[in-house]
């Protein structure tokens, strides 16, 4: 998907794709979307460009991009006219998927388990698929980052 598929305001930084040299896949991608409700699709599409459709793992990590994509819409800076990043990176049996937004927050992600609430269980579903997961806090913004556990693949040629 390229920046122009992704809508104004999107970003497409490729760092490496594959250390085929040393026999170590690892894949990097990265893009920047508007903090706006269709960067979620748009972050799904990217996901599904970036594994390809044939990875054992790409349904959990949209889903999990999909739902760490929403929340920081939802929830930070980045859905009032600011931006979202979501970096994805896969060695060995692992996918990472990282999502960065706007700002920092008081209150970090958290599974919450009301079953008659409203909104909320976008961490919940984070926690039920990865293998783990995590938040990370910088001067100005927050990543929060799950690990998918998959069988090893190989990208095609």
């Amino acid at each position: 998907m390229d920046a122009a598929m992704a809508g104004p305001g999107a970003r497409r930084d490729i760092a490496l794709r594959e250390e085929e040299d040393k026999g170590d896949s690892a894949l990097i991608d990265t893009i920047t979307l508007p903090g706006v409700e269709r960067s979620v699709a748009n972050g799904r599409r990217f996901v599904r460009q970036t594994l390809g459709s044939r990875h054992p793992a790409l349904d959990m990590v949209a889903l999990g991009v999909s739902e760490l994509a929403t929340n920081a819409i939802m929830h930070t800076p980045s859905g009032d006219g600011g931006q979202i990043t979501i970096g994805l990176t896969a060695r060995g049996q692992l996918v990472r998927a990282e999502v960065t937004n706007d700002g920092t927050t008081t209150g970090k992600p958290h599974v919450r388990r009301d079953a008659d609430a409203e909104h909320g269980r976008g961490i919940l579903i984070i926690d039920a698929l990865a293998e783990s997961w995590g938040v990370i806090q910088h001067a100005g913004s927050t990543t929060v980052w799950a690990e998918f556990r998959t069988a090893s693949w190989s990208r095609a040629e």
